[in-house]
């Protein structure tokens, strides 16, 4: 038996010890989303109290928000499909005369810096605010084997990650990302930027579907659309590629969609006592973004549905200004490339350079990770 299978099975006991039992047999109405009635519905909080809080099965700790939910739309199993889900808002928007026509002057103000909040969801980095058997059960079988055996690689430190090989986040990881943020907001089009590999995701509001199935591919960021309902912007994403949720997290596959709904809030109008993790940086306390995030993929058992934020960057001094740049991110600078005995810099050996974007590279531990 090969060191690779003989390590799989090896993982496959541990998965049942530290899961449990319970896990490797959820009930029917746990294993897909289509065709399943409300009735026939045992939401995944439901069937394992024990695992996480009150929000969420796979969270270790509450979360406090000012307007984002952590109730998963479309009821205690979510619904079918983002499509469907995106449905509903937009008919919900046009319900009250929407969706919103903005213009230049009318757009929320989301100008500024601003940077990750990690102190508010479960996609924070590292996901350090979920439990790796909270995440489990929100896997089918097969993934959860997958993610089981990632997370013990992750654990040994080993590089099974795109951003280890110059690769970007991908979306949803993108939401966690770290340095400036900045967002461009037009009538037809928002444009949401990111320092960390110069990444910025296009919106367009302008009523278009997605790219046809001639013309869609699987890009990093996807593909997003959607429509303001006053000051809410909701968002549609898809074609996007496989990759992790990050690091320590499981992995999505190309059928993942997205639905997202942001809206800029004042804690302290609201009256909520909010001390964002910033990792140190100066913040405002009455400017913050949140948004509501919902997963669709083949491997979840039901939707995975969180929030995450974003603080403002407190520029107000004339040293903040001076230090709030946001910079040109060039990951081969900062990347583990070596000179080797020839004086060639380089990462592999001469003519076994791979295709770094195909995600069975980042993950094939006997070839890369020895």
């Amino acid at each position: 038996m090969n060191l690779k299978r003989w390590n799989r099975l090896i993982v496959a006991s541990w998965v049942s010890l530290a899961v449990a039992l319970s896990l490797a047999a959820q009930p029917a109405s746990a294993q897909s989303q289509r065709g399943r009635t409300t009735a026939e519905c045992v939401s995944l909080a439901e069937q394992y109290p024990d695992l996480g809080t009150t929000q969420s099965v796979s969270a270790n700790r509450e979360f406090t928000t000012v307007w984002g939910s952590f109730e998963l739309p479309g009821g205690p199993c979510g619904y079918a499909s983002a499509e469907e889900h995106y449905s509903v808002l937009l008919e919900g928007a046009k319900s009250r005369g929407g969706p919103t026509e903005h213009t230049i002057a009318s757009l929320p103000d989301w100008s500024g810096h601003w940077g990750t909040e990690n102190g508010t969801g479960e996609l924070a980095i590292v996901g350090r605010h979920s439990t790796p058997e909270g995440m489990a059960v929100r896997l089918t079988p097969d993934a959860r084997e997958v993610f089981m055996h990632d997370y013990r690689m992750w654990r040994e430190d080993h590089a099974i990650d795109p951003i280890s090989f110059c690769l970007p986040p991908n979306f949803p990881r993108w939401f966690t990302e770290y340095g400036f943020r900045e967002q461009f907001l037009a009538p037809d089009k928002t444009v949401l930027g990111s320092e960390m590999v110069n990444q910025f995701r296009r919106v367009f509001t302008d009523g278009r579907p997605h790219p046809s199935d001639e013309w869609l591919t699987n890009e990093w960021l996807g593909y997003s659309i959607g429509f303001w309902d006053e000051d809410v912007l909701t968002i549609w994403t898809k074609g996007i590629k496989e990759g992790v949720l990050q690091r320590n997290m499981p992995r999505q596959t190309n059928q993942m969609e997205v639905i997202e709904r942001w809206r800029r809030v004042d804690p302290v109008a609201a009256g909520v006592d909010i001390t964002p993790d910033t990792l140190g940086s100066g913040y405002i306390p009455n400017e913050r973004l949140e948004i509501e995030v919902t997963m669709y993929d083949p491997t979840f058992v039901e939707p995975w549905h969180t929030v995450v934020a974003y603080y403002k960057e407190d520029d107000r001094t004339a040293e903040a200004k001076e230090r709030i740049w946001p910079h040109q991110w060039d990951c081969v600078e900062g990347s583990q490339w070596f000179i080797t005995d020839e004086g060639i810099v380089s990462q592999y050996a001469p003519g076994e350079k791979p295709d770094v974007t195909n995600p069975d590279f980042w993950f094939d531990e006997e070839y890369v990770h020895q």
